[in-house]
């Protein structure tokens, strides 16, 4: 654990998370910068320099609330990230992922979220989560459901609608409970 109580990494059968760190850089914008990626982004970096300000960004919230690059254990090839984001004035806590088209379709998104929610509850004092979704990426909308978010509301976000999903702390913790987040 470094200073901050955030854990070396973070493992699941299949995959290996670890803090996200300089290094995960440029496999993170190969990652980005695939069309299949970047259609769902609400920031889709156009350039190299500003990819580099979200890379900062995640970097920064990683300290502070979690944020992993996500490896398969069988190979350590690093497939995306998830972490969590401060969101909106009210900083309410955003669960963030991202991972190559490579790897979509496995369960592996949900996987990634389940154990970096399974962190983040007993190290923080949040009252809720949320994830951002563009509607049109069902894929995303799965995850976000089979941990137990639940729609919200949508709202225009860079000019694009997002769907907000929610889930109180008791509501998560009773989904971990009872469903096990397998």
């Amino acid at each position: 654990m470094n200073e901050k109580g955030v854990p070396t990494s973070l493992e699941t059968q299949r995959l290996r998370l670890v803090p996200l760190a300089a290094n995960h850089a440029d496999a993170l914008y190969r990652i980005y910068a695939e069309p299949a990626v970047a259609q769902f982004l609400f920031t889709r970096p156009r350039s190299s320099d500003e990819f580099t300000a979200i890379f900062d960004r995640a970097l920064q919230f990683g300290e502070s609330h979690g944020m992993w690059a996500v490896l398969l254990r069988e190979n350590e090839t690093l497939i995306g990230r998830v972490g969590f984001f401060a969101f909106g004035e009210a900083k309410r806590p955003e669960l963030a992922f991202l991972l190559s088209q490579s790897a979509w379709g496995r369960g592996l998104a949900t996987e990634a979220c389940t154990r970096a929610l399974k962190h983040a509850l007993p190290s923080h004092s949040w009252h809720e989560v949320i994830a951002l979704v563009r509607p049109t990426n069902a894929g995303a909308l799965r995850v976000v459901e089979k941990l137990g978010l639940s729609f919200e509301s949508d709202f225009l976000l860079n000019g694009e609608v997002a769907r907000l999903y929610q889930a109180s702390r008791s509501r998560l913790e009773a989904c971990r409970t009872t469903s096990g987040w397998s």
